[in-house]
C-alpha cells in the first residue's frame, strides 16, 4: 500500500514492480457538458488502485478505412464524460525527482491514458515521476459551438485543452508529495499529445512546465473561428438531419453525439479544389481567451526547452491501408496530389521525390509528401521557433509487420520509450535489438527531463539551430544534417492549400 497526503487530499495507491502507483485521481470536473473544467477544490480520500474512465471516443468513417482501425486500442478503460483523470508512477515518494507528464494522442479524438503502451513504470524506475492524463475528446472536448447555436451552448473549442491545463495545474500543486519537483517539469506527447504539448506552450506556460518533447506533431492544429465555425454547422446540420433539436444537445446521451460525429468526414470543409489541412475536423481555436492571435510569437518567446521529432515514414500508417493508394492508383493519387499542388508543378514534385526515395511507385511517394507536410515541415518549424533550446531527431528502424509494408510508422517509436517493446502485441512490431532501441529513447528522454540536456552515453546532442543537426534514433544514435530539406523547400514552394 501507497499511501499520499497532499493539497489535494489523501490517496491510496499500490506497490508493484518496486514503483509506487496511483491511477485515476481526479483532478478535475465541470457543471455541465461543454462546461470549461476547473480544478476540484475539496479534499479527497480515495483508494486509487484502478486507472480512470476513458473519454467518449470518436471514430470517423475516415479513419475507420485507414490504419487506424489496424492499430484500434482495445486496452482502454470504459467510455465515460466523467474522464478527468490521471495517474502517477514513481519508485521514491520522499525523493525530489524530475516530472513527466504524458498527453495521449489520437487525433484529439481517441485514445486514453490507461492503455497498456503507456506504461510508465519504465520511466519511472530512471529517476522520474511519471504522470499521464486524460481529457475531453472529440466533439466534446473540441467543437465550437458558441455562435452556431447562438449562445445556447457557449463552448469555446478549446474544452480539452483547458482540460489538460487543468491537470497541469494539478500536478504542479500536488506532485512534491508523491516525490515530484514542481520546479522541473517536462510535458510530452505524440501526435495529437504532440499537438497539445505546442499548443499548451503556445498558450503560455505559465511556470506549469519547463521543457516539452514532442513526438510527431507541430504547431499547425489549430482552428480559425471561422473554420471551427463552418466544422460546427457541419455538426449541428447532421444533428437535426438524424431528427435531434439543438435544445437536445445538452441532455442526450453522449453517444448521440459521437455518433452523429462519425458520420462527419473532414473533407467537406473543402470546396473540392484544395486540400484542407490538418486533415482534422475537431481542432483547438484562436479563440483569443485560451488561445491569442499572437499564439506563434508567444511559443517563441516561452523560455521552454524542446525536443521534437518524426518517423521516416510516418503517413505509411494511413496510405499503406487506404483501398487506392496503398494499391497504387495513380490515377487517384495524380487527383488528390493536384488539390494540394499547381498541377504544372507535380511532373518536376514526383520526380523530385522519386529521385530521393529511388523509387517509381506513386503510392510510396504519395506517403513520403505527406509524411513531410504532415509531419517533416511542422516540426522543423517548431524546432527553429526555439533557437538555442531545441534538440531535433529521426526514428528509422523499420517495422517487421506486415512484412515491412508500414515501414518505420506514425507512432512505431512508443513502445521503445515506455518499455513495453518486448510485450505483446508490440514484441511483433521491431528488430531484436528492441533493448538498445528503448535504451536510446528512455536515456536521452529522462536525462532532458533532468537537466534540460538529452545528451547521452558518449553521444553529444547538439542544438537544432545550429547546423539543423539530427539524432538519428535506432539500435544506435548518430547525428546528420536533416536530409529532408530540400524536400521541404519544393513543397513549401509549389503548394496551394
Amino acid at each position: 500500500m501507497s499511501l499520499i497526503q497532499c493539497k489535494a487530499g489523501q490517496f491510496e495507491g499500490v506497490l508493484q514492480d518496486n514503483c509506487h502507483h496511483f491511477f485515476g485521481i481526479p483532478y478535475a470536473e465541470y457543471e455541465q457538458r461543454w462546461g470549461a473544467s476547473f480544478l476540484i477544490e475539496k479534499e479527497l480520500n480515495l483508494k486509487v488502485t484502478e486507472k480512470g474512465y476513458s473519454a467518449p471516443q470518436t471514430r470517423s468513417v475516415d479513419q475507420s478505412q485507414s490504419g487506424m482501425s489496424f492499430f484500434q486500442d482495445n486496452s482502454l478503460s470504459k467510455q465515460s464524460e466523467d474522464c478527468l483523470t490521471l495517474n502517477i508512477c514513481t519508485n521514491d515518494i520522499e525523493a525530489k525527482k524530475p516530472v513527466m507528464i504524458w498527453i495521449h494522442g489520437g487525433a484529439l479524438v481517441t485514445g486514453g491514458s490507461s492503455s497498456i503502451m503507456y506504461d510508465l513504470k519504465h520511466l519511472a524506475k530512471r529517476g522520474i515521476v511519471v504522470v499521464s492524463i486524460n481529457y475531453r475528446l472529440g466533439p466534446l472536448g473540441f467543437m465550437r459551438l458558441d455562435e452556431v447555436t447562438e449562445g445556447q451552448i457557449d463552448s469555446s473549442g478549446n474544452e480539452g485543452l483547458i482540460d489538460q491545463r487543468n491537470a497541469l495545474r494539478w500536478v504542479k500543486d500536488n506532485i512534491s508529495s508523491f516525490g515530484g519537483d514542481p520546479n522541473n517539469i517536462t510535458i510530452f506527447g505524440e501526435s495529437a499529445g504532440s499537438w497539445s504539448c505546442n499548443l499548451q506552450i503556445a498558450a503560455g506556460d505559465n511556470n506549469l512546465f519547463q521543457k516539452a518533447i514532442c513526438q510527431s506533431g507541430g504547431l499547425d492544429a489549430i482552428a480559425t473561428k471561422e473554420k471551427a465555425n463552418l466544422w460546427a454547422e457541419l455538426f449541428i446540420g447532421q444533428f437535426e438531419n438524424d431528427g435531434h433539436k439543438i435544445s437536445d444537445l445538452r441532455s442526450c446521451h453522449w453517444e448521440l453525439i459521437t455518433k452523429t460525429a462519425k458520420k462527419l468526414k473532414h473533407s467537406a470543409l473543402s470546396d473540392g479544389k484544395r486540400w484542407i489541412f490538418p486533415e482534422v475536423g475537431f481542432l483547438p481555436v484562436i479563440d483569443n481567451k485560451f488561445i491569442m492571435d499572437d499564439y506563434l510569437e508567444t511559443y517563441s518567446s516561452s523560455s521552454t526547452h524542446l525536443i521534437a521529432g518524426t518517423t521516416l515514414d510516418e503517413y505509411k500508417l494511413w496510405s499503406a491501408f487506404h483501398p487506392r493508394i496503398g494499391k497504387n492508383d495513380e490515377g487517384y493519387i495524380t487527383r488528390r496530389l493536384s488539390k494540394m499542388f499547381e498541377s504544372s508543378k507535380l511532373p518536376e514534385l514526383i520526380s523530385a521525390y522519386s529521385e530521393y526515395l529511388k523509387i517509381s511507385e506513386l503510392g510510396d511517394i504519395y506517403s513520403a509528401i505527406l509524411t513531410d507536410i504532415c509531419f517533416g515541415i511542422p516540426t522543423h518549424n517548431i524546432l527553429q521557433k526555439k533557437a538555442g533550446n531545441s534538440f531535433g531527431y529521426l526514428f528509422s528502424t523499420q517495422s517487421e509487420i506486415i512484412r515491412g509494408k508500414l515501414g518505420c510508422f506514425h507512432a512505431s517509436e512508443l513502445p521503445y520509450v515506455f518499455g513495453v517493446h518486448s510485450k505483446k502485441p508490440y514484441s511483433t512490431w521491431g528488430p531484436k535489438e528492441s533493448q538498445e532501441i528503448s535504451d536510446n529513447f528512455q536515456l536521452p528522454w529522462t536525462n532532458f527531463s533532468k537537466t534540460g540536456d538529452p545528451s547521452f552515453g558518449d553521444f553529444s546532442w547538439n542544438n537544432y539551430n545550429d547546423s539543423f543537426e539530427l539524432a538519428l534514433i535506432g539500435n544506435k544514435v548518430r547525428a546528420l544534417r536533416n536530409p529532408f530539406l530540400e524536400r521541404y523547400e519544393l513543397i513549401e514552394k509549389y503548394k496551394i492549400f
